[in-house]
């Protein structure tokens, strides 16, 4: 939704949340508070390094599962 009204969001898709897993940010599924607040840290910091919006992470993260 956020993205439709121009907002920039990154997006957990399936592959997106693989990759965070297999990186050590997360466990599993980003349900708990602590989980998400590890998300935001993640693509905050890749934000930083790369400067890069928060979609092209997305973007990334999820086409480097595999």
């Amino acid at each position: 939704m956020l993205r439709s009204m121009g907002k920039e969001s990154y997006l957990l898709s399936h592959d997106v949340v693989a990759r965070l897993v297999a990186e050590g940010v997360i466990d599993g599924p980003p349900n708990s508070k602590r989980a998400q607040a590890a998300v935001q840290a993640a693509f905050t910091r890749r934000r930083a390094d790369s400067g890069q919006s928060l979609t092209t992470i997305s973007r990334v993260l999820a086409q480097s599962i595999g």
